[in-house]
């Protein structure tokens, strides 16, 4: 069960933060497609599994040049993943992601007002498209119009404020990225009108014209009605910098949501904002104070009265946080709705499946692993056997309440493998990197026969698929890949020559040893791996060697796995071993097939070398590493 979460922004504001909340709450955490940026690094922090995609500028909100193009490469970077992923449900997070989101089973959360009557009619189109819409308030539900929509108000985590009163002399907080829309211009009109007050900046500009209006609002902040009562503090974290205000000064005439006044109720910080849209949601006359929008004469009257009643305004507007806003709550109703979409889980998910995986200073990427697996396969046994590993990959992986196995000094791959399949006692084995992540618990649906080896469907951490399942090598499927490139040929035929591009269960050759799935007792009976072979072409070895002894190896791409590359591999050879690798496969064809097929196999690989060498060229792309390949069959 495959659910994907899909963000435009990497940015980490909070809606963003709402999203991550959203997705922690459900019981199996999804994928997280987004571009590299705080969001991702938040999201793996928190456990999620991120698919990264390039960064994009906010190109909507500012309707530049080129904005539709930029929305058109989004919609197909995201329509690749879903293709690779098939996901079970795709969570379409803010409107861009609405645009883009690939299936038909789609849950559209919608986090803004909509802005030209262009884009309102195709996030309108959108959101009639997905089975079931989400709004963040009941302002952003009645402006979408569409009946049915469920609204959910994000809530904050509570502990994370200080409901302290403030001392000191009295002051406010805007708190939020400069940008015109939000009217931080007005804030300094309303304090210019309190002259007791003092008046905190806290954020960043975004963009051309945020930093053009951070220069406006120091001109006027220098101005004698002003000076020396207006700071700019640049970006903070919202806890922080609630501790030294009296209230939260909120100006945006058109605000959908409004989190940053939740998160002054939670620090029982009174907040004074216009009297519009989600603030109206938000803010009684007991927790804070409204004003009409755009007055400053209003907003100044506002402030006052807020400042002067703090006391007793903060603490009642912790205790509406506390009753209403509640991360803890939005959680559960998130959870609640997106798990109804979905079919039942089994809680014993895996109980009848083992991982082994190898480790040789692994420890980047062996907490991801062995979270994803504890996540999505909870009843499944963990056996880490780690060969001579230096850094703490053995202590990580005891932590983990992992099996460990280890070894005395390094003995290659495949002897540690083997070492670690004789522990199983399990029925299913499944054989795994540390760099891989379990996006869902679609391993422990295969169900292997006693005659099969099966390799899920492996991605990249940007979603495309890996070539991890191969035909047969030196045979006509060999051929058609060295002559024409995958991308170019019709789809049936790319199926049976690259059968890692399937769509259905499909017989191949052999299968890269970055996940494969068996029944113990054939793995037991294989090996599986040849000792003899310290590194590269032991899966290559296993799976010729299995198919003379009649077990097949089929792709499976129902189940799928996210594989971040031979990081230790890489590491130890100082880049990918071209050389080893060409020895390697060699040498395992010669053995199995002869050296007649072995040459074969050579001349195919060179002539694929030197065709994406040719075509990169013509394209102006770099052929470093194709060239190093062909050198190293030469």
């Amino acid at each position: 069960m495959a659910v994907l979460f899909v963000s435009y922004s990497g940015l980490l504001g909070g809606a963003e933060r709402l999203l991550l909340d959203a997705a922690s709450g459900l019981e199996a955490p999804p994928a997280l497609a987004c571009p590299e940026g705080p969001l991702a690094e938040r999201a793996r922090d928190g456990g999620l599994t991120v698919l990264a995609i390039r960064e994009r500028p906010l190109a909507l909100r500012g309707r530049r040049p080129g904005a539709l193009l930029d929305l058109l490469a989004f919609r197909r970077e995201v329509a690749g993943i879903g293709d690779a992923l098939k996901p079970d449900l795709v969570v379409a997070w803010g409107m861009r992601a609405a645009l883009a989101a690939p299936g038909p089973r789609i849950v559209f959360q919608h986090n803004d007002l909509l802005p030209s009557r262009a884009i309102a009619r195709a996030v309108r189109l959108a959101a009639r498209r997905a089975s079931t819409v989400i709004a963040a308030s009941e302002a952003i539900s009645r402006d979408l119009g569409l009946a049915g929509t469920h609204v959910i108000h994000p809530g904050v985590d509570l502990d994370r404020f200080d409901p302290t009163p403030a001392t000191g002399p009295p002051e406010a907080l805007l708190l939020g990225a400069i940008e015109p829309w939000k009217r931080p211009d007005l804030a300094l009109e309303i304090v210019a009108r309190c002259p007791d007050v003092r008046l905190r900046i806290a954020g960043e500009p975004i963009g051309e014209a945020g930093t053009e209006l951070l220069a406006e609002l120091r001109e006027r902040a220098d101005r004698p009605d002003l000076r020396g009562r207006v700071g700019f503090a640049g970006r903070r974290d919202a806890a922080e910098a609630m501790k030294q205000a009296h209230c939260l000064l909120h100006c945006a005439d058109r605000e959908p949501y409004g989190m940053v006044l939740v998160e002054a109720m939670a620090a029982a910080r009174p907040p004074v904002a216009p009297a519009a849209g989600g603030p109206l949601e938000i803010v009684t006359d007991t927790t804070g104070r409204l004003y009409e929008p755009g007055n400053a004469e209003a907003g100044a009257n506002a402030l006052r009265e807020a400042l002067a009643n703090s006391e007793q305004l903060g603490k009642a507007a912790r205790e509406r946080a506390e009753q209403h806003f509640n991360v803890e709550t939005t959680k559960h109703r998130y959870a609640e709705l997106l798990d109804s979409k979905l079919e039942t889980r089994n809680s014993k998910l895996g109980e009848a499946v083992a991982l082994v995986t190898v480790t040789h200073n692994s420890a980047e990427h062996l907490p991801a692993f062995l979270a994803s697996a504890r996540r999505h396969l909870p009843g499944a046994r963990l056996i880490v056997v780690d060969s001579a590993s230096t850094d703490n990959s053995a202590a990580i992986a005891t932590a983990a309440g992992a099996t460990v196995i280890e070894l005395p000094e390094n003995v290659g791959f495949g002897r540690a493998s083997n070492a670690g399949v004789q522990a199983v006692e399990e029925p299913v084995t499944v054989l795994i990197n540390p760099d891989v992540e379990l996006l869902d618990g679609s391993l422990a649906q295969l169900n292997p026969t006693d005659e099969q080896l099966l390799a899920p469907l492996v991605l990249s951490p940007d979603g495309s698929r890996q070539d991890t399942a191969q035909a047969e090598p030196g045979t006509p499927a060999a051929l058609a890949i060295a002559l024409i490139p995958p991308r170019a040929m019709p789809k049936r035929l790319r199926s049976a020559a690259c059968p890692w591009t399937a769509d259905s269960p499909r017989k191949v050759g052999w299968a890269v040893g970055a996940c494969i799935v068996a029944r113990t007792s054939t793995l037991k009976r294989l090996g599986p791996f040849d000792e003899r072979i310290f590194m590269y072409g032991e899966d290559l070895e296993l799976g010729l060697r299995a198919a003379d002894q009649g077990i097949e190896t089929w792709f499976r791409p129902e189940a799928r796995v996210l594989h971040h590359g031979a990081h230790s591999t890489a590491a130890a050879f100082g880049g990918e071993p071209f050389d080893l690798l060409a020895r390697q496969r060699r040498a395992v064809i010669g053995r199995r097939r002869g050296k007649a097929r072995a040459r074969l196999d050579s001349l195919l690989q060179a002539t694929t070398f030197a065709d994406r060498i040719a075509l990169k060229t013509l394209a102006r792309r770099d052929t470093k590493r194709e060239r190093a390949q062909l050198k190293a069959l030469r």
